[in-house]
């Protein structure tokens, strides 16, 4: 299989980028954008020594077999590569990939001749971080300011990364019901995505305002203002998207509602916004 091409709209954004003059000194968190030529490069840490790797969302990741052969490299093992990346690809194995203060460990990655892109660009060039990597590190490009921002940064496995997000979208997610409890509006329409969707047994609210309303009328406007109890079952984080399943209970002045639901947020700037909840109503059993 042919080693495919960076995709055409990446390039459209590195050309826009091509003209931009000096950009401002990067955050501690965020790790600089250098090139070859055109095209963006981040250092990188893998066996041990400092490499340089292109930027490359339209693709997944490959080392540079030449990059891995020498004396330079530690704890690697190069073997023949079972996967579809390239009939004439090796498999590296790396202790740790170090970006910023990132690491991730223990990885099997495809490895070819990536010389010609070096020679392409006038520098060298020992591997593409790809959208495999990049999505595990949470990672966005800021062409404009030249910089690439991590997710939080761990020194545990991406297990245990994983972990602490579900961790973050679970506390985020209780002040959220905090906000239904103590009728907070303003509270709680930060924690919802402009392009909410709200599924009821008693029909849908679609778009932040009319969540809001649905909220107010049905909700806020009573008294004793209605308290909602819910157990979250499940969460599963994927990049930017989470999702979960839950049961819950609103006790109402004329009784209780019990039922069970789906939520699905997703990551805006530093919060887990709320893009869908699907609710449904469990019935008592019959006598």
């Amino acid at each position: 299989m042919r080693l495919r091409c960076f995709s055409a709209r990446f390039f459209l954004l590195l050309l826009a980028a091509g003209s931009l003059a000096a950009q401002e000194r990067p955050q501690a968190d965020e790790i600089p954008i250098e090139r070859c030529d055109r095209l963006p490069v981040v250092k990188v840490f893998a066996g041990g020594a400092e490499m340089r790797f292109l930027l490359d969302t339209g693709a997944t990741t490959l080392l540079n077999l030449k990059s891995f052969t020498g004396s330079k490299t530690k704890n690697v093992q190069i073997s023949s590569w079972s996967g579809t990346a390239s009939t004439s690809a090796r498999e590296v194995k790396l202790a740790e990939l170090v970006l910023g203060r990132y690491r991730l460990r223990d990885l099997k990655l495809p490895a070819i001749d990536l010389s010609p892109i070096g020679a392409a660009c006038g520098g060298r060039i020992d591997g593409i971080l790809g959208v495999d990597l990049l999505e595990k590190m949470g990672a966005t490009i800021d062409l404009e300011r030249r910089v690439a921002r991590l997710g939080a940064p761990s020194g545990g496995s991406v297990a245990a990364q994983e972990e602490a997000l579900a961790r973050e979208h679970f506390l985020e997610q209780h002040e959220c019901l905090d906000a239904f409890n103590h009728g907070d509006i303003a509270a709680l329409e930060r924690c919802l995505d402009p392009e909410v969707v709200l599924f009821t047994p008693w029909g849908e609210s679609r778009g932040r305002k009319a969540m809001l309303e649905y909220v107010q009328s049905q909700y806020f406007s009573r008294s004793p203002r209605p308290q909602m109890e819910m157990q979250v079952k499940s969460v599963r984080i994927l990049g930017s998207a989470a999702w979960y399943d839950y049961d819950y209970t609103i006790a109402t002045p004329v009784g209780q509602v019990k039922g069970r639901g789906t939520g699905v947020c997703r990551r805006s700037g530093d919060r887990w916004l709320l893009l869908n909840m699907h609710n449904s109503r469990v019935e008592p059993q019959p006598h």
